[in-house]
């Protein structure tokens, strides 16, 4: 199907070639102003400024308002915010790593033992073990070898306490 490309304008015929004659017979007529509409008035330049300047309020200005970073309040909300952003980075790292008894190692606790920050006597260990292991002997899951005993006694018993008892 063919499409109609018609617009429904036409131009008349020699419209672009005999433009150019009609533009400038009609520019010949004195239909066209020959000065322009407008004009200043007489002197207008000379009091323009001094009318600008009635209309203008003047206000007076001594000093400009200026506030003081050592101020009371200032200090204040700077110590607040300080405050705060401690907080919450002591929470955050308090809460962010969990230790637990299982990461301690054996060498610690034994150190922390032995340098009497813990006293433990035998009824506090016997208080722990099972009365069926008390009576059955089974407190010990492995016995101990003579010579892992020996090595023992010879590294931590010193020869006068042996004299005495």
């Amino acid at each position: 199907m063919k499409e109609n490309k018609n617009s429904g304008f036409e131009i008349p015929k020699d419209y672009f070639e005999k433009f150019e004659e009609r533009l400038f017979a009609k520019l010949d007529e004195d239909v066209i102003p020959k000065e322009a509409g407008f004009s200043v008035p007489g002197g207008y330049f000379d009091i323009v400024e001094e009318d600008i300047m009635k209309g203008v309020v003047k206000t007076k200005v001594d000093q400009p308002k200026v506030i003081g970073l050592n101020s009371r309040r200032v200090i204040i909300y700077v110590s607040s915010i300080a405050a705060s952003v401690a907080i919450i980075f002591g929470l955050i790292g308090k809460y962010s790593t969990s230790e637990s008894f299982n990461d301690l190692q054996i060498s610690t606790i034994e150190s922390y033992i032995e340098e009497g920050n813990v006293t433990i006597d035998s009824y506090e260990i016997a208080s722990l073990l099972a009365d069926e292991d008390i009576e059955n002997g089974n407190f010990l899951s492995e016995p101990f070898s003579d010579e892992s005993l020996e090595t023992y006694l010879l590294d931590n018993i010193d020869d006068s306490s042996i004299l005495i008892e």
